[in-house]
């Protein structure tokens, strides 16, 4: 028998073929024979064990079961073969809808309440078992247009306080041998407070569970759209009311540059009106100066035209700018006045460099936290929600923002353009 074995020659490893001697061949069989035995038979112990240990658990399981089932707990609760029963006649009934190409069959079985109840509140209408679009359709307003073109700031403490020049200094010409008079600027300082927005929203359990749609995500989305929205209200539109958060907004603050076209009416909004808007705006304003106004607005400016050339002054974007009124970029606020809040003596659009003019404050961001204890006040105002007797979790939303004029008494960078006072 001729067996392979390495040497060394030479400092080189070689590989060469020798023969066995006859008891050095019999030597090797017995080896190998030992080995395989000894292999044999620990693989017959292993499995003998793992058999042992299989009957040991198996025989545990069917006793946990047994108790289990003596006691009506788990799956032997009666409300559990209650399900499955109810889920075994939704099956047949599925399978025979299918068999029999009944559609509208399947999608009233097919079909979940995703509250279980109701009459219950809140009622949120249907998710589809089978091919389900996990995506809750609907259409995004574009709002956050105040955070977007303010100047963004994060606060540590509730308030902030600006400084502004509220009044220059003069410089004179004078002539020779005459007295010089001193001359000085005065200051003035501007106070943020930040205000509360919050949203609270319930789910049962069971819509958390059943469903397949991503309800967080989806409600924070939603929350954090509502609040842009209610940001854009108050900073465009307040009236310093609480619905507002005690804000005055840009189109009804008293320190703005104030603009008065000769209509009463939105719609006698003229190509002037708003080149008078450009001209009152101080010129450090105008190299970020933007048009702010309602997309139904934008549609009475793009028919406009200049009076000496016919050209209209609305300019559609491009791949090399945006769209652009005097040569000045628009951006459309769907908080604003639309065409039918047109009235008399009515702000509804704004010019200037809201950067430069106003500062949008927040502390932190938006805080989210989550709840499965406690009672909270319906939206109605008229009952109470018990998130443990009612099986629900609860999500509140919470920011902290305010906002504030920066610049009031001197070359304010804002202007705010308002219909007539209609005559007696």
């Amino acid at each position: 028998m001729k067996v392979k074995r390495k040497i060394i020659e030479n400092g080189v490893e070689k590989e060469i073929e020798v023969e066995l001697s006859q008891s050095e061949e019999v030597l090797l069989n017995e080896t190998k024979a030992m080995v395989l035995e000894a292999s044999k038979q620990v693989a017959t112990d292993a499995i003998g064990a793992i058999k042992e240990e299989m009957s040991k658990k198996f025989k545990e399981f069917c006793e946990e079961q047994a108790v289990a089932m003596k006691a009506g707990a788990g799956i032997y609760s009666a409300e559990a073969k209650k399900d499955r029963k109810a889920m075994n006649d939704r099956f047949r009934k599925g399978i025979t809808a299918v068999l029999n190409g009944d559609v509208e069959a399947l999608k009233t079985i097919f079909q979940k309440e995703m509250t279980t109840d109701d009459t219950g509140t809140p009622y949120a209408g249907y998710t589809v078992d089978s091919e389900l679009d996990a995506e809750i359709r609907l259409l995004q307003g574009q709002y956050g247009v105040a955070r977007r073109n303010m100047e963004l700031l994060t606060l540590s403490k509730h308030s902030y306080k600006a400084n502004e020049l509220a009044t220059d200094l003069t410089v004179a010409w004078i002539g020779e041998g005459s007295s010089m008079l001193s001359t000085q600027w005065i200051t003035g300082q501007n106070e943020l407070s930040l205000e509360k927005l919050y949203a609270i929203i319930t789910f049962t359990n069971e819509l958390l569970e059943d469903t397949e749609i991503d309800l967080f995500r989806f409600a924070s989305e939603r929350v954090a759209e509502g609040m842009a929205y209610k940001e854009d209200l108050a900073f465009f539109r307040g009236d310093g009311s609480a619905t507002y958060g005690s804000f005055t907004g840009l189109l009804a603050s008293a320190t703005v540059n104030a603009e008065t076209m000769a209509g009463t009416t939105f719609a006698s909004l003229t190509a002037d009106d708003l080149i008078d808007m450009v001209d009152a705006t101080p010129i450090g304003a105008l190299g970020g100066a933007k048009f702010y106004m309602h997309r139904s607005i934008m549609s009475i400016v793009r028919k406009l035209k200049t009076a000496t050339t016919n050209d209209y002054i609305y300019q559609r974007p491009s791949e090399s700018g945006p769209a652009t009124i005097w040569g000045y970029p628009v951006e459309l606020v769907e908080a604003m006045p639309t065409i039918s809040d047109s009235a008399d003596d009515t702000a509804f659009i704004i010019f200037g460099d809201l950067k430069k003019g106003c500062i949008f404050g927040q502390k932190g961001g938006l805080r989210v936290e989550k709840f499965d204890a406690g009672t909270i006040r319906n939206v109605a105002n008229n009952a109470d929600i018990n998130l443990i007797t009612t099986d629900r979790q609860a999500v509140r939303f919470v920011e902290r923002v305010g906002y504030m004029q920066s610049i009031t008494g001197f070359r304010i960078p804002i202007t705010v353009l308002s219909t007539n006072t209609a005559s007696a």
